[in-house]
């Protein structure tokens, strides 16, 4: 699961449209069409040209473009970087908790965990969880989208006992509040039935524990 941190709605634009802009756009349509690597050019190009410009709103569409292309094209240590500039622009822009700036900072806490930062990762994820339910609501898409992406880092770190219970948390959450159909309950359910990543076990840095349990979960970690 890779949390992405949603557009901004855009007015039309035509012919007068920015270069940024249309870089941007450009970016998001080769995303949609599944061609990730020339979306990942296009981002690249864009966050460069919104630096020059400083234009606040263009540089965090920017950031937000890139941020999750770098870290879906395998630029790790880009991503990193590419989402600490989301965070402080959505920040500055938005706040510390709006929808938008908790995504960013979701974003991030999965690029730490990517390069094996797997206490930072876990620990800065449930930060967000606390604030998404304390701020939204523990219904609000950003709430259950973050808890069940809390449940994929441990149980790529092996503590599948604490995953499970995030999972039945979330379960139980949108049960009461979401209608059924809707598309979160599914997303849960597809990712309680998803495997650990075998691709973190070479980078996973928590073979012990450093980070205190969620209240109430158990601790048992299974290799």
């Amino acid at each position: 699961m890779h949390l992405t941190m949603p557009r901004a709605p855009q007015p039309a634009r035509g012919l007068h449209q920015m270069p940024t802009r249309r870089a941007i756009d450009h970016a998001a349509a080769r995303q949609t069409l599944g061609d990730l690597h020339d979306a990942y050019q296009w981002a690249v190009y864009a966050h460069r040209l919104a630096h020059r410009t400083n234009h606040p709103a263009e540089r965090l569409d920017a950031a937000a473009m890139l941020a999750p292309l770098a870290a879906l094209t395998g630029h790790a240590d880009q991503a990193v970087t590419a989402y600490r500039d989301l965070v402080d622009l959505a920040t500055a822009e938005l706040g510390h908790g709006h929808e938008r700036t908790l995504y960013a900072r979701a974003g991030m806490a999965q690029a730490h965990h990517r390069v094996g930062r797997c206490e930072r990762a876990i620990r800065d994820l449930a930060d967000v969880y606390t604030t998404a339910a304390q701020r939204h609501g523990p219904e609000a898409p950003v709430s259950l989208k973050t808890l069940t992406q809390l449940a994929c880092l441990y149980r790529d770190c092996g503590w599948r006992d604490i995953a499970h219970r995030c999972l039945t948390v979330a379960t139980t959450i949108a049960a009461r509040y979401l209608p059924k159909g809707d598309p979160h309950r599914a997303r849960i359910t597809d990712i309680a039935a998803t495997p650990a990543s075998e691709n973190h076990r070479a980078v996973c840095t928590q073979a012990i524990p450093s980070w205190p349990a969620l209240t109430g979960l158990p601790t048992a970690r299974t290799t």
